[in-house]
């Protein structure tokens, strides 16, 4: 493929320096849109790490929430029905944590895939340093931290249930 150089000869390695990094070049947008654009990837950006925020909020609340029901739980052995219900209710609030952190995850990749977009119209030096970051492993690597985030809630609902039935005033 062709390329039009900084010297104008035509050749591939003109386009870089001698680092390998692309000559800068201004984007090809005007200075209204340009700003636009850059607000836009900024907003997205603050989404991206919010929504990141929410989902550690999330196991935080679960954790919480699991220790004030195994507290209750102690507290009131004696009521089978209150129990019973905190019991099915800690079941209740783990599924909603799951729900909630896929649910914030796939608000982080639709922000991602915006991000990704927006990067095409801004300068070739500017897409050669975002390039740098491997896209795969970046989507591994969210995606472990998901799953260990899941891991997490699913181990600590496991550890309540199994604590709760071992009351002995219960059995």
């Amino acid at each position: 493929m062709a390329s039009v150089s900084k010297t104008g000869s035509g050749h591939e390695e003109d386009l870089f320096d001698e680092r390998g990094i692309p000559y800068d070049e201004p984007s090809k947008l005007d200075d209204l849109t340009h700003r636009e654009v850059l607000t836009l990837y900024q907003e997205s950006g603050q989404n991206l790490l919010f929504a990141k925020q929410q989902q550690w909020h999330t196991l935080g609340a679960f954790t919480i929430i699991s220790a004030l029901i195994y507290g209750l739980t102690r507290l009131n052995v004696d009521d089978d029905k209150f129990v019973d219900f905190l019991f099915f209710g800690s079941m209740l609030f783990a599924i909603f944590a799951v729900t909630l952190l896929i649910f914030l995850q796939f608000w982080q990749i639709n922000e991602k895939k915006k991000m990704q977009a927006m990067v095409q119209d801004f300068s070739p030096r500017t897409q050669w340093f975002r390039k740098q970051k491997s896209r795969t492993e970046s989507d591994v690597h969210r995606y472990i931290i998901l799953f260990m985030f899941m891991a997490y809630v699913a181990f600590v609902e496991i550890a309540l249930l199994r604590s709760l039935w071992n009351i002995p005033e219960l059995s």
